[in-house]
């Protein structure tokens, strides 16, 4: 059997993918290093994994990622993108190659995998090192004649305008907005040693790791003519029930006649006043019941007969109760939301939440608020519109139907033994 290092960036929404795939390959006889957040510390040991720390400056813990980089905290959208993939995805880079060296120093892996974020996992195969694996955690943002410029949340092109504004944005992206971001890849490539990128490192990002697992299908990702040779679909990972978990007292209260409606604010964009008060507010007078995760009910104003709120219910719980889905576009929640058929209502503008949202448009299975802050009254004709309007119901069995086709941790284990065993 193989050793592996995982390389995972210390947040909720990266680190649960990796979860099932661990379990399967340490299933399979592999010795695993995962480096990571010490805040993930105690569930890597309960695994059987031995943990290794990221260096402190790049560990928010349980800080707010916002407060820990404060240039991310009053931006958004393209700024913002561009501001984490310099700061903080790129601007790590020379540290955590140095853990890499040191834990390869006494365990000298067969592959690396890595999430998108950590491309330290990735450099360190072009610099000697092992193979290397990405697993992919964000929307799908290799570049395409006619895909919009990841980050815009642009729909791709049908018509010849579309297509023809799409060819010019990626153009713009690569010669103008983004030039200063690749400029600093570039730096950082030469300061460890590397030479620097003769391509967009949107491109390159997806052609130097030996392979990379996307975490999704090709039904909720936008057609392309061709796709890199070391790519893969392999699904979502899916939560699953905690058998132990009791649901809340106010449960047994819940009138399973009416429409439940989960709004959820995710673990990361926590500013109530986005989405969870006009929601509050849009669906207190409804024929529906609500319930809010995670949120406790002391950060809220008193709630209506028809709404209850917890700071934690196992999603794997929860969900095959819910009808629609209220959220701002986490992309775990959404596609576990998807695998069970529930349409969604995005809301979204930070991290690659506008890219989710797009994708939710395109595929038909739910509704795009465009829009961070959307107001009381367009949550309201939202929900009114999924709950009137069957087709959202079956253009979301549809995609459920696609995703349980797929397998993610089977897949994701299948292909790593194929590169360890090709690569030996």
């Amino acid at each position: 059997m193989s050793k592996i290092i995982i390389l995972i960036e210390p947040a909720e929404g990266h680190f649960d993918p990796f979860v099932p795939i661990i379990k399967s390959l340490l299933a399979r006889g592999h010795e695993i290093v995962c480096i990571t957040g010490k805040n993930f510390q105690q569930r890597i040991d309960r695994l059987g994994v031995t943990f290794y720390p990221l260096p402190a400056k790049w560990d928010p813990g349980k800080q707010d990622i916002y407060e820990f980089f404060p240039d991310l905290k009053n931006k958004k959208g393209l700024a913002q993108i561009k501001s984490y993939l310099k700061h903080v995805m790129y601007g790590q880079v020379p540290d955590i190659l140095q853990v890499l060296n040191k834990v390869l120093a006494d365990f000298p892996a067969e592959v690396i995998i890595s999430d998108t974020f950590m491309v330290a996992g990735n450099w360190i195969t072009e610099l000697g090192g092992p193979p290397s694996a990405r697993l992919s955690v964000i929307s799908l943002s290799l570049p395409d004649k006619d895909m919009a410029p990841f980050g815009l949340g642009l729909l791709p092109g049908k018509s010849v305008f579309s297509k023809l504004r799409n060819n010019l944005l990626n153009v713009l992206f690569e010669k103008l907005l983004f030039r200063d971001v690749q400029s600093y890849i570039n730096n950082i490539r030469t300061q460890v040693g590397l030479p620097v990128f003769d391509k967009s490192f949107f491109v390159k990002g997806y052609e130097i790791p030996n392979l990379v697992l996307h975490t999704s299908i090709p039904s909720f990702e936008y057609p392309r003519d061709s796709m890199p040779d070391n790519f893969r679909f392999i699904g979502v990972t899916l939560v699953t029930p905690n058998d132990e978990y009791k649901m809340p007292i106010w449960w047994s209260a819940v009138d399973q006649d009416l429409p439940i409606i989960l709004l959820n604010q995710g673990t990361v964009a926590m500013n109530f006043d986005d989405l969870i008060y006009p929601a509050i507010a849009a669906l207190k007078d409804k024929q529906v019941n609500v319930v809010i995760v995670p949120a406790s009910v002391s950060d809220l104003p008193e709630l209506p007969d028809n709404m209850h709120a917890e700071p934690y219910i196992p999603f794997g719980n929860l969900l095959p109760y819910i009808d629609i889905m209220v959220c701002n576009g986490g992309r775990g929640a959404v596609q576990n939301a998807l695998a069970l058929g529930i349409p969604v209502i995005v809301a979204g503008a930070t991290e690659d939440k506008m890219e989710v949202a797009a994708r939710v448009e395109y595929t038909g299975v739910g509704i795009n608020l465009g829009k961070q802050r959307p107001t009381e009254h367009i949550i309201s004709k939202a929900v009114d519109n999924i709950l009137q309007n069957p087709v959202f119901k079956q253009k979301a069995v549809e995609l459920q139907n696609d995703y349980a086709k797929y397998d993610a941790a089977k897949l994701a284990v299948e292909a790593i033994e194929q590169l360890i065993s090709e690569t030996k």
